[in-house]
Protein backbone atom coordinates (compact mmCIF):
# COMPACT_ATOMS: atom_id res chain seq x y z
CA UNK A 1 0.00 0.00 0.00
CA UNK A 2 1.40 3.83 -0.94
CA UNK A 3 -0.13 6.57 1.30
CA UNK A 4 0.64 10.23 -0.29
CA UNK A 5 -0.81 12.90 2.05
CA UNK A 6 -0.89 16.23 1.09
CA UNK A 7 -0.31 19.41 3.80
CA UNK A 8 -1.26 22.56 3.78
CA UNK A 9 1.65 25.03 5.20
CA UNK A 10 0.06 28.46 5.68
CA UNK A 11 3.44 30.71 5.37
CA UNK A 12 6.11 27.71 5.90
CA UNK A 13 4.96 28.00 9.26
CA UNK A 14 5.19 24.18 10.09
CA UNK A 15 3.04 24.86 13.45
CA UNK A 16 0.50 25.20 11.56
CA UNK A 17 0.17 22.27 9.45
CA UNK A 18 -2.70 20.55 8.49
CA UNK A 19 -3.57 17.92 5.82
CA UNK A 20 -6.03 18.56 3.62
CA UNK A 21 -6.23 15.49 1.46
CA UNK A 22 -4.84 11.71 1.16
CA UNK A 23 -4.49 9.38 -1.43
CA UNK A 24 -4.58 5.56 -0.34
CA UNK A 25 -3.31 3.42 -3.57
CA UNK A 26 -3.37 -0.60 -2.53
CA UNK A 27 -2.98 -3.72 -4.84
CA UNK A 28 -6.28 -5.46 -6.32
CA UNK A 29 -4.30 -8.49 -5.90
CA UNK A 30 -2.26 -10.74 -4.08
CA UNK A 31 1.72 -11.38 -4.75
CA UNK A 32 3.51 -9.86 -7.26
CA UNK A 33 1.23 -9.96 -10.84
CA UNK A 34 2.50 -7.82 -12.94
CA UNK A 35 1.23 -5.69 -14.70
CA UNK A 36 -1.49 -5.38 -11.81
CA UNK A 37 -4.47 -3.03 -11.18
CA UNK A 38 -4.53 -1.05 -7.93
CA UNK A 39 -7.49 0.48 -5.83
CA UNK A 40 -6.98 4.09 -5.26
CA UNK A 41 -8.78 6.03 -2.95
CA UNK A 42 -8.90 10.19 -2.48
CA UNK A 43 -10.24 11.42 1.60
CA UNK A 44 -10.62 14.35 2.62
CA UNK A 45 -11.39 15.09 6.25
CA UNK A 46 -11.15 11.36 7.31
CA UNK A 47 -13.94 10.40 4.72
CA UNK A 48 -13.20 9.08 1.12
CA UNK A 49 -14.12 11.35 -1.44
CA UNK A 50 -13.50 9.41 -4.24
CA UNK A 51 -12.49 5.77 -5.57
CA UNK A 52 -11.31 4.91 -9.03
CA UNK A 53 -8.84 2.06 -10.35
CA UNK A 54 -5.36 2.14 -12.11
CA UNK A 55 -5.13 -0.39 -14.51
CA UNK A 56 -1.92 -2.43 -15.86
CA UNK A 57 0.74 -0.91 -13.66
CA UNK A 58 4.05 -2.54 -14.01
CA UNK A 59 5.54 -3.11 -10.62
CA UNK A 60 9.12 -1.71 -12.42
CA UNK A 61 7.96 1.25 -13.53
CA UNK A 62 8.07 2.51 -9.66
CA UNK A 63 5.83 3.88 -7.08
CA UNK A 64 6.23 7.72 -8.26
CA UNK A 65 4.78 6.68 -11.49
CA UNK A 66 1.64 4.83 -9.98
CA UNK A 67 1.14 8.24 -8.13
CA UNK A 68 1.19 9.66 -11.05
CA UNK A 69 -0.71 7.71 -12.71
CA UNK A 70 -3.55 7.18 -9.65
CA UNK A 71 -3.74 11.50 -9.69
CA UNK A 72 -4.89 11.48 -13.66
CA UNK A 73 -6.97 8.56 -13.23
CA UNK A 74 -8.87 10.95 -10.33
CA UNK A 75 -8.52 13.71 -12.17
CA UNK A 76 -10.58 12.47 -15.12
CA UNK A 77 -13.51 11.62 -12.70
CA UNK A 78 -14.03 14.62 -11.77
Amino acid sequence: MLRVTLDIVPFGDEDQKRPIGTVVIGRRAPGRINPCDYDVRLATDGKDVKQVIVRDHYYEDGAWQLVRRALEVLQEVG
